[in-house]
Parts: C-alpha cells; sequence; structure tokens
C-alpha cells in the first residue's frame, strides 16, 4: 500500500484487534503512513478492506502460538532436565 494517493482509507487492527478504519493524510517515513487522528502505522499493517484486515490478524495470532508453543517446548525440556539431575 505504499504507492497510494494521499488521502485513502484503510483499514488496521487496533492493540486489541479490533479492525477499525482510518483516513491516511501522509507518509511519515519509509514504510509507515500517517492516519488523521496523528497517529503513524506501518504499511504493511494497514489493508484494503475489514476481511483482509482479519485474515491478516488471524495469520498473526498463528504466529504468535507458534512462537508460545515453541517456548513451552524449551521450558519443558529444561524441566525435564532439572528433574532428571534431581532424580
Amino acid at each position: 500500500m505504499s504507492e497510494k494517493q494521499f488521502p485513502y482509507k484503510g483499514w488496521v487492527l487496533t492493540p486489541g484487534f479490533k479492525p477499525v478504519e482510518k483516513t491516511f493524510v501522509s507518509r511519515y517515513g519509509y514504510g509507515w503512513h500517517d492516519a488523521d487522528c496523528g497517529k503513524p502505522f506501518r504499511t504493511e499493517n494497514i489493508h484494503e478492506d475489514k476481511d483482509s484486515a482479519i485474515a491478516w490478524g488471524r495469520e498473526e495470532l498463528e504466529r504468535q502460538q507458534a512462537a508460545l508453543d515453541h517456548r513451552q517446548a524449551n521450558i519443558q525440556k529444561r524441566r525435564a532436565a532439572l528433574d532428571k539431575a534431581a532424580g
């Protein structure tokens, strides 16, 4: 979405993963666009429509879950090593 003419409307997710429509008024910097509320958003987080914003949010949650699963596996390995050393 970096080649857009300003102003334009796009969809983003709030930190609570609620999709909201924003109007983007200018380029904030490389890879960022400034919304009319004054907050900059990364262009990769700006979506054409609500459905694509929701789909991106679901993919992001899957990436976060995979990272947590990996960390949980490491914790279980460390716990097993401690149990083996103690027993």
